[in-house]
């Protein structure tokens, strides 16, 4: 009688055991999924506002100094680039960079995603005060970096694959 009782208490003691370890890795994978679905969402969250940034830009007219602030706020983002085309360099220029990105503007209209392996055929960005200087405007002059403050420009904001911005067009109206 005593060694049923032993074993008895034994065979409790394993299911309870189990019981318990059962219990612990439920426990764990429901609150692994919920840190996972918190995961995600504050990825999902630190991206759009990211990309919320260039909400002013993405279709919107603006004016040249629009276009010179962004130029210096983005100056030191990497794998980025600023196509500029006023009514006298129609072929454009790209605004100086840190990094020297130059993409080209997507041909395709339907889906126009930015190319990272392709680099631009124009110069070397050209920096604020080369567009601020108004001593070099003579017409129809290819180097005729000046952005016009006051003047009006169409933006239109380019993606990755990736969905990240990767180039900002601004032309002159």
């Amino acid at each position: 009688m005593e060694n049923i009782s032993t074993g008895l208490k034994w065979v409790i003691g394993i299911i309870v055991t189990i019981l318990i370890i059962a219990a612990g890795v439920s426990i764990y994978l429901v609150i692994n999924n919920y840190f996972i679905r918190a995961q995600e969402q504050t990825l999902a969250q630190t991206q759009m506002i990211n990309q919320a940034e260039f909400n002013s830009y993405d279709n919107k007219d603006v004016s040249g100094q629009d276009v010179i602030n962004a130029v210096m706020r983005y100056k030191g983002r990497p794998q980025f680039a600023i196509l500029i085309k006023t009514g006298e360099n129609t072929e454009g220029f790209y605004a100086e960079n840190t990094y020297g990105a130059t993409y080209e503007q997507p041909k395709d209209t339907s889906n126009p995603v930015v190319d990272l392996s392709s680099d631009s055929n124009l110069k070397d960005g050209v920096s604020v005060s080369k567009m601020l200087d108004q001593t070099n405007t003579d017409s129809y002059n290819r180097d005729n970096y000046l952005v016009n403050t006051l003047s009006v420009f169409k933006a239109v904001v380019y993606k990755d694959s990736n969905e990240e911005v990767r180039l900002i067009v601004f032309k002159q109206k």
